[in-house]
C-alpha cells in the first residue's frame, strides 16, 4: 500500500496531539495510553509504508506538535506542564518514539 509523506506527516501530527492531550487526563492511564500511542501509531505508519524514512516524518510531525505544545503561548498557556507527569512524557514520549522508528518495517 503506498503511504505518501505527506499522509504520514499529518499522522504524526495527529499522534503528536493525542498524546498532548491524552498525557495530563485521568493519570497514569492517561500516560500510559499516550505512549502505548506514539509507539503503535509511529509503528503502524512503518508498517502500512513499508519503509522507515515515513515512520521519519511522522516522528518529525509528532515532535513539531511535541515541542509547540511545551512552549509558552501568547497568554503564557502550558499544554505540557513541567510537572512530574510533563516530565515523564518527555523522557518516555521520545524514547517510545525513537524505539518504533528504530522497530524494523514489515
Amino acid at each position: 500500500m503506498r503511504f505518501p509523506k505527506v499522509t504520514a506527516l499529518l499522522s504524526g501530527v495527529v499522534l503528536g496531539f493525542t498524546g498532548v492531550v491524552l498525557h495530563n487526563a485521568f493519570a497514569p492511564v492517561g500516560l500510559i495510553a499516550a505512549l502505548l500511542a506514539t509507539f503503535f501509531g509511529i509503528k503502524l505508519i512503518g508498517d502500512k509504508s513499508g519503509s522507515r524514512s515515513e515512520k521519519v516524518i511522522a516522528g518529525i510531525g509528532w515532535s513539531a506538535i511535541f515541542f509547540k505544545a511545551a512552549s509558552t503561548g501568547n497568554s503564557y498557556e502550558l499544554l505540557i506542564v513541567g510537572n512530574s507527569t510533563g516530565n515523564f512524557y518527555l523522557f518516555a514520549g521520545f524514547l517510545a518514539l525513537l524505539a518504533a522508528v528504530i522497530w524494523p518495517a514489515k
